[in-house]
C-alpha cells in the first residue's frame, strides 16, 4: 500500500506534463487492478490467515494440518518466488514472502513442541506418530531447499543429516524422560523417609529407593532401546549407503547405551556406599542390578561384568566391620579391666563338657560332609570376651553368606589374616600390659587371664575360625580334606585309647592270674602241710600205741 502511495505521488507531480489520454489510460489500468484485487479478496485473506491458522494447529496437535500447511508454504515459494526473474517482480511479492517467513517460523514450534512431547510418557504408537510428524517435516525442509538450489547430488546427503540429527533429538529427549522419572522417584522416596522419622525407618526407605530407582531406571532404559530400535532399524533400504546410515545409528544406540549404563554404575556405587550397611539389601541390589543387565543384554548391553567391581570391595567392607567391631569390643574390654584392676568380667563359668576337652573342636563328632560351620568351642565359655570376639566374627560369615560373591574370597581371605594377625598382636600387648609391674587390683587372676586368653586362642580359636571361613567360602575340598584329617586323627586316638585299655586289661589279667596261681599254691601248701601234720599225728599216733604196747608188755613180764 505505501508504494502503491508513493507511486500516486509521483503520477500526480508528472500530471501536468503528461498528455491527457496516458493519464486516463493509467488510471484504467489501476482501476482494473484495484478491482482485481477486490474480487480475490477472500483468497488473500485465506493466504493471510494462514500463519495463524498453523499456530493454532500446532497448538491443537493436528499434526497432519500443521504439516499441510507447511508444504503449502513450499509450494508458494516455488510457484510465486522461485519463478520470478528480475528483481522488481521480487519485491512486488512481499506477501508471499512475508506469509512463508511466518510459517517457517511455526514450522521451528512445531519441531519444538513434537521433541518436548517425546521428553514425556509416551507409548510406541503415540512415539512412532511423533517420529513420522518429525520426518514429514524434515521432507518439507528438503523440499524447500531442493527448491532454492535446484542441486539434486546432495540431497541424500543432507537427508541422512536430517535423519541422524533427529535420532539425536530424538534420544536427547528420551534421555530427558528418564532422568526425570528416576529424580522423582529419589524426592518421594525422601520425603517419604523424613516424614516417617527415624534411623531405621530412613534406612530402610533409602534401600526402596535404591530398589525402585534400578526396576525403574531398568524399565525406562529398556523401553527407550527398543523404541529406538523399532522405529529406526527398519527405515533403511538395503544400499550400501543405507546400511553405512544404518551403521552410524548403531553406534550412536551404542553410544547413548554406554552412556546411560555408566551414569547407572555411577549412581548405583553412590547410592550404595551412602545408604546401604546390611548384606541383605546388598543382595537384593544385586538381584537387580542383574536382572536389569541381563535385559539390557537382548538388546546387546549385558553389563553383568561391570557390576562386580562395584558390589565385592562393598560386600567385603561390611564383614571386616563386623570384624573389627569385635575385635575393637574385645581390645576395650581387656583395657578397662586393666585400668580397673578387676578381673571378673574376663572369667566365665567353665562346663564340664569343656573340662573334658579343652581343644574346643570336637573331632570325635566330625562330620565329612563339612557343609555347616561347626560349633563353637565350649571352652570359651571360661573367657568372655575372646567369646564375644568369636561370635562377631561367626556374625560376620553369617552375613557373608547372604551375599556370597566368589570374586570378594581373595580380600576376604587377607583381611581374615590381618585379622588373626591384629588379634594376636592385641592379646600379646594385653599380656604385656598384665606383667607390667605395679599393676593394681587382681593383678594374679588379670595376669592369669592374659596368659589363658593367648593359649586359647592359639590353641583353639584360631583353627576353628580357619575351618569356619572355608566352609563359609564353600571350599568343600578344604572341610572334607579337614574331616578326613580329623577322622584319622580320631582313628589314631581311638587306638591308641584301644591298645592302653587292652594293655591294662592285660595287666589286670595277668595280676588276677598271677592271684590266683598264688591262691592255688598256698592252698596246695596248706594242703600238703595239713597231709603232713596228719601223717605226723599218725606217726605219733602209731609210736604212742608201741611204747603203750611194749610198756604193757613190761609190766605183764
Amino acid at each position: 500500500d505505501e508504494e502503491e502511495d508513493s507511486e500516486e505521488e509521483e503520477e500526480q507531480e508528472d500530471e501536468l506534463t503528461q498528455p491527457a489520454s496516458a493519464l486516463l489510460a493509467d488510471l484504467a489500468e489501476k482501476h482494473r487492478l484495484r478491482r482485481r484485487t477486490l474480487m480475490q479478496h477472500s483468497s488473500l485473506l485465506e493466504l493471510l490467515e494462514l500463519p495463524s491458522l498453523m499456530d493454532a494447529c500446532v497448538r491443537s496437535s493436528l499434526y497432519e494440518d500443521a504439516l499441510s500447511i507447511a508444504g503449502f508454504a513450499n509450494t508458494l515459494e516455488r510457484r510465486h518466488l522461485m519463478e520470478s526473474v528480475s528483481e522488481k517482480e521480487e519485491e512486488k511479492q512481499t506477501v508471499v514472502v512475508g506469509v512463508v517467513s511466518e510459517i517457517r517460523r511455526r514450522e521451528a514450534d512445531l519441531r519444538r513442541m513434537l521433541i518436548h512431547r517425546l521428553r514425556g510418557d509416551v507409548t510406541m504408537p503415540q512415539c512412532l506418530e511423533v517420529v513420522t510428524a518429525l520426518r514429514r517435516l524434515n521432507g518439507v525442509e528438503l523440499e524447500r531447499r531442493n527448491n532454492k538450489s535446484g542441486e539434486q547430488h546432495d540431497l541424500e546427503g543432507v537427508h541422512a543429516a536430517m535423519e541422524m540429527r533427529l535420532q539425536v533429538d530424538f534420544l536427547e529427549a528420551r534421555d530427558t524422560w528418564l532422568e526425570g522419572g528416576i529424580a522423582k522417584i529419589g524426592s518421594a522416596q525422601a520425603a517419604a523417609a523424613s516424614d516417617k522419622g527415624g534411623a531405621s525407618s530412613r534406612t530402610s526407605a533409602q534401600a526402596e529407593q535404591i530398589l525402585d530407582g534400578i526396576e525403574r531406571y531398568r524399565t525406562r532404559c529398556f523401553e527407550i532401546v527398543t523404541q529406538f530400535l523399532a522405529i529406526f532399524r527398519g527405515s533403511f533400504a538395503p544400499s550400501t549407503s543405507s546400511s553405512n546410515n544404518q551403521d552410524h545409528s548403531f553406534s550412536l544406540l551404542s553410544m547413548w547405551t554406554a552412556r546411560r549404563v555408566q551414569t547407572f554404575l555411577t549412581s548405583l556405587n553412590t547410592n550404595l556406599i551412602s545408604h546401604v550397611h546390611d548384606t541383605a539389601t546388598l543382595r537384593d541390589a544385586l538381584d537387580a542390578s542383574s536382572f536389569f543387565a541381563s535385559s539390557m543384554g537382548r538388546v546387546g548391553a549385558d553389563f553383568q561384568s561391570l557390576l562386580a567391581p562395584i558390589f565385592e570391595p562393598l560386600l567385603t567392607k561390611m564383614i571386616v566391620g563386623y570384624w573389627s567391631d569385635g575385635l575393637n569390643g574385645m581390645s576395650e574390654t581387656l583395657k578397662a579391666c586393666r585400668d580397673a584392676g578387676i578381673a571378673g568380667p574376663l572369667f566365665g563359668t567353665e562346663t564340664s563338657s569343656s573340662k573334658d576337652g579343652s581343644d574346643g573342636i570336637n573331632i570325635d563328632d566330625v562330620d565329612v560332609q563339612s557343609s555347616r560351620t561347626p560349633h563353637p568351642p565350649r571352652s570359651l565359655l571360661a573367657l568372655p570376651p575372646l567369646a564375644r570376639f568369636l561370635n562377631a566374627y561367626l556374625t560376620g560369615l553369617n552375613e557373608l553368606r547372604r551375599c556370597l560373591l566368589p570374586g570378594a574370597f581373595p580380600s576376604i581371605r587377607l583381611a581374615h589374616d590381618k585379622l588373626i594377625a591384629d588379634t594376636k598382636m592385641a592379646l600379646q600387648a594385653n599380656e604385656r600390659a598384665a606383667l607390667t609391674p605395679g599393676l593394681r587390683g587382681e593383678a594374679t587372676k588379670l595376669r592369669e587371664a592374659a596368659a589363658k586368653m593367648k593359649a586359647e586362642f592359639d590353641k583353639c580359636v584360631e583353627p576353628y575360625m580357619k575351618n569356619s571361613l572355608e566352609v563359609a567360602l564353600g571350599s568343600f575340598d578344604y572341610a572334607i580334606a579337614e574331616a578326613d584329617k580329623a577322622r584319622i586323627e580320631a582313628e589314631k586316638k581311638a587306638a591308641v585309647l584301644a591298645a592302653e585299655k587292652a594293655r591294662v586289661e592285660a595287666e589286670e589279667r595277668a595280676a588276677a592270674e598271677a592271684e590266683e596261681l598264688a591262691a592255688k599254691q598256698k592252698a596246695e601248701a596248706e594242703t600238703a602241710a595239713a597231709e603232713a601234720a596228719i601223717e605226723e599225728m599218725k606217726m605219733e599216733e602209731q609210736d604212742n600205741s608201741k611204747k603203750e604196747l611194749e610198756i604193757t608188755d613190761l609190766q605183764s613180764d
